[in-house]
């Protein structure tokens, strides 16, 4: 009887060595494949983050050409008036093609920044245009005759808050690129829907 006590020991040992072996070969394997999901998860993530931080430094450089070419119309708005209305063309509509141009040539920039962007970067982007177009109305009503604000006296709100919708977009963004990349939890499945934060 002893001999077959062992022989029933040695294949309950084997048994549960193999079990054990398998068990262990296949907690390898998914850790193993969480490692690599979570190292993916890792380089995507700085990826992205070096495709945001190009894509808002280009929409903060539109956005500042475009005021800075909205501020030289103010501070030059006399000799320009004087110029338009001296020729043939008309003040409201040389103003009007001169902001809509400085739009279109920061449309594609800022474009990029909301495709690339979390929402909160898109929020602030809509902030700033909304600020902008109010900057836009001003001046439009400022190019009719007669001037709408005679001494511009709200000018300097108007522009105050674009200047701080810039100033908002520049911190949002700051705050999305500082925040380092790192693995999703919840594998596979939550690399693929993190989707935009």
């Amino acid at each position: 009887m002893t001999s077959m006590d062992q022989g029933r020991a040695a294949i309950i040992a084997a048994t549960a060595a193999g079990v054990f072996g398998i068990t262990g070969a296949f907690a390898g394997l998914i850790v193993g494949r969480r490692q690599t999901i979570d190292h993916a998860a890792v380089e995507h993530g700085q990826w992205l983050r070096g495709q945001r931080q190009t894509a808002c430094l280009e929409a903060i450089d539109a956005i500042d050409a475009l005021l800075t070419e909205t501020e030289c119309l103010r501070t030059e708005w006399d000799e320009r008036r004087s110029l338009v209305n001296g020729g043939v063309g008309s003040f409201v509509l040389y103003v009007g093609e001169l902001l809509l141009d400085a739009r279109k040539s920061a449309s594609h920039p800022l474009e990029r920044a909301v495709l690339l962007g979390p929402r909160s970067v898109d929020d602030a982007l809509q902030r700033l245009e909304t600020a902008y177009m109010e900057v836009n109305r001003y001046l439009l009503g400022q190019a009719e005759e007669p001037a709408r604000d005679h001494d511009w006296a709200d000018w300097e709100p108007v522009w105050m808050g674009v200047l701080e919708a810039r100033e908002s977009l520049f911190n949002t963004a700051q705050g999305v690129l500082w925040e380092p990349p790192g693995p999703t939890h919840g594998g596979f499945g939550a690399f693929r829907r993190q989707g935009r934060r």
